[in-house]
């Protein structure tokens, strides 16, 4: 069986799944914070399994293993944060706003007062005939420190903009509990609420404007003027709105001379020209009865023209996979972090399951252990068996040594099985052949290591089927499905 779990590298592993949740909420709050969580998130993780292998298992790996591995780590980080902002200047953007509206106390305001506001970040472009605008912005404007650290975390927002003819204020914004009592959404209502928390209001007086029930049960409309919405909600448009399930939880404002939308976490790269994709799609479809005379309807907006070629494969293939399933887009950082934890825990569920097959298959060398301590685990017991098991464990163990070749081998091992040895007992047991050499003491030791070592590999591909090919969400399913009940009939 495999060596007793120390219960640090537990805590090791669950700070580091916190941070890589952190990270997943911080990820494109300005480069610098981006990189800094994927690379604590690398680096506990790593730290930790060296940890383990070296005092647990006595694995001592050479100082330049310690040093090479999180050193690359670091250097792929730091060199994709230097290739997003080296792109967006290839794409011409600038820090100054020349258009749109920029939020002010939950409240939008002209672009003209961006050196009066507290923002995090502009950047403006031009990109496939479009004028764009990305704003990043904290929830608290002037807070303590915990509310900016609070931010951090989940109070940071950004603004796409995407510059259109100057238009009264329309608000479409997605409805909470939409399928209810038939059907609960509660994550999707939950991704509503965080970024409806951070969407600015507008200042002009609105008023609700009604199109039809089916449309007026997912989405809430309010319009400064009732005609200019009836222009805007034409069966294309509401077709458009119902079946693209970015809209389903996303705010889109006209205002002044911008159609914009909000969402919550920081400006990046993708977020940025991912959401201004959404909206040019959007003005193509009202420019014929809004716009006529406009480029809005002939510009590009296919997703590779969009994003080009240089994204590569995790962009451009990943991606564009994930758009499909309405799921967030993720960086190549992101992607390989996630992919080197999913791989770390595939690899250690085949080394003990590799072990128990060498075992089966009479291919594990048979020695002789001798017991030098031993414990059955009883609660409050001290822990004199090994540094690094938890006291009060209720799992039996054995400490003991045994011979290989010109050497004298000791290992600790789970004894749940048979009758536990006792301190100079001389027992046989079956030694892996693979690293990490695991312990046999009998044909059951070996089915339950192998049945255990399932279970980190299950996990570690359902890890990389939510990277790579991940299911739609249930409220997606859902709103497929009464699509294919009951879909848009087209105009005549």
């Amino acid at each position: 069986m495999a060596d007793p779990f120390p219960w640090y590298i537990a805590v090791g592993y669950l700070a580091g799944f916190l941070l890589l949740w952190t990270a997943g909420r911080v990820e494109g709050g300005g480069t610098v914070t981006s990189a800094l969580s994927n690379i604590a998130t690398g680096l506990v993780f790593f730290g930790t399994t060296m940890t383990w292998f070296a005092v647990s298992m006595d694995v001592h790996a050479p100082w330049a293993v310690w040093i090479a591995l999180p050193v690359a780590f670091v250097a792929f980080v730091v060199w994709q944060s230097a290739r997003q902002r080296g792109r967006l200047r290839r794409l011409g953007a600038t820090a100054q706003a020349t258009f749109g509206v920029l939020p002010q106390s939950g409240r939008t305001a002209a672009f003209d007062r961006q050196d009066s506001l507290s923002l995090r970040r502009v950047v403006e472009l031009e990109h496939q005939g479009h004028r764009l605008l990305g704003v990043e912005y904290p929830l608290s404007s002037h807070g303590s420190a915990a509310d900016r650290v609070a931010d951090r975390l989940g109070g940071i927002y950004t603004m796409t903009e995407l510059r259109i003819p100057h238009s009264p204020v329309l608000r479409i914004t997605p409805r909470t509990g939409a399928f209810e009592p038939e059907h609960a959404t509660p994550f999707e209502d939950a991704r509503i609420t965080r970024i409806q928390a951070g969407t600015p209001k507008t200042t002009a007086e609105l008023e609700k404007f009604a199109v039809d029930p089916e449309f007026d049960r997912r989405f809430e409309v309010t319009a400064e003027d009732p005609e200019f919405a009836a222009r805007v909600f034409t069966p294309e448009v509401r077709a458009l709105l119902l079946s693209d399930l970015w809209f389903r939880v996303h705010e889109v404002v006209f205002e002044r001379d911008a159609l914009w939308t909000a969402e919550a976490d920081g400006l990046n790269e993708e977020r940025l020209l991912g959401n201004a994709r959404r909206l040019a799609v959007f003005a193509a479809a009202v420019a014929p009865n809004l716009w006529p005379s406009t480029e809005f309807s002939r510009a590009e907006t296919s997703y590779d023209r969009w994003f080009g070629d240089s994204r590569g494969f995790v962009r451009n293939r990943v991606n564009r996979y994930r758009e499909t399933m309405d799921r967030q887009p993720l960086s190549p950082t992101t992607v390989l972090t996630r992919s080197l934890l999913a791989a770390a825990m595939v690899v250690l569920g085949l080394l003990p399951i590799a072990n128990g097959i060498a075992a089966a298959a009479g291919l594990a060398s048979e020695v002789q252990l001798t017991v030098t301590d031993s414990t059955a685990g009883d609660r409050g017991r001290s822990c004199g068996l090994n540094r690094t098991q938890i006291c009060d464990s209720q799992s039996p163990a054995v400490r003991g040594t045994y011979p290989a070749g010109t050497q004298t081998r000791e290992v600790v091992t789970t004894w749940h099985l048979g009758q536990l040895p006792e301190r100079g007992d001389v027992v046989p047991v079956r030694i892996g052949p693979i690293w990490w050499n695991t312990v046999f003491q009998n044909n059951d030791a070996v089915a339950l290591t192998i049945l255990a070592g399932l279970v980190p590999v299950a996990l570690g591909l359902l890890f990389f089927k939510t990277i790579f090919r991940p299911r739609a969400p249930r409220r997606v399913r859902l709103l497929r499905r009464l699509q294919e009940s009951r879909p848009v009939e087209s105009p005549s």
